[in-house]
């Protein structure tokens, strides 16, 4: 049976194949052929603005995820831990999650102005509701009768955080953080689209003002490759790094 490495190849390859089918069918303004993205892509690396449209929009993915999860910790860890404060706001949480991802934006923008501290922000706000779920979650799955027990051995509480309360919410915090992070470059992207005058979102935008979508994708190729490195590089060796216990456990 062909391991899941092969297998996500073979997907790769399919996929490629199905785009390439797909330009030979329709017009190449509508879906261009891989070969011809690759090419704009490659020429598009000595025009010099590549690299800087990535780093620019890198460092507004990691600020705006650093402030989310903040804002969801900070709030998630009050509302699932105080009775009479999870009571009276957690239904704004939702609202909060319900509201348009535009409407964020837009707001931010008029506020703000059409800066980075705006542009930072909105993402922030999108992304900390649908967090702060998760980081809920976390803390209501804690088992108060372990902690009970292991104060009544008299477990120091260094012991008790690392090894009582950090794996029952670990899951949780991760899970929080994974789809965070995917959600934040999404939604900076859009905002660089919608207001910034650089980054990937706005050299997207460019082009499509100029109607060139080999010019969209090829903006485009380069972020998406690296998020996807990102995946399948730190954050599934992470995971496997600090979920080890559960193969200890499973032994």
């Amino acid at each position: 049976m062909a391991g899941p490495i092969a297998l996500r190849a073979l997907s790769v390859v399919i996929l490629l194949l199905l785009w390439e089918a797909v330009s030979r069918v329709v017009s190449a303004d509508i879906v261009p052929s891989l070969w011809r993205v690759v090419t704009v892509f490659v020429a598009s690396l000595d025009d010099g603005y590549v690299w800087s449209d990535m780093a620019i929009t890198a460092g507004r993915v990691v600020v705006a995820f650093a402030l989310s999860m903040s804002i969801a910790l900070t709030i998630g860890m009050a509302l699932g831990t105080v009775g009479w404060f999870g009571r009276m706001f957690d239904f704004w949480v939702t609202i909060a999650a319900a509201v348009p991802s535009i409407l964020y934006i837009v707001v931010a923008y008029l506020w703000m102005g059409l800066n980075d501290v705006a542009a930072i922000a909105a993402s922030a706000l999108v992304v900390a509701p649908s967090a702060t779920f998760n980081v809920i979650q976390g803390v209501k799955a804690i088992d108060p009768g372990l902690s009970e027990m292991a104060r009544a051995f008299r477990v120091p509480n260094r012991a008790i955080l690392l090894r009582v309360l950090l794996p029952q919410t670990l899951p949780y915090l991760f899970a929080a953080a994974r789809t965070g992070l995917a959600l934040t470059w999404k939604i900076v992207i859009f905002v660089e689209l919608m207001g910034r005058s650089s980054g990937v979102g706005y050299r997207i935008q460019y082009f499509y003002s100029l109607f060139n979508m080999e010019r969209v994708l090829a903006s485009a190729l380069p972020f998406m490759l690296v998020m996807l490195l990102i995946e399948l590089v730190v954050i599934r060796r992470l995971e496997v790094f600090l979920f080890r216990w559960r193969r200890e456990e499973a032994r």
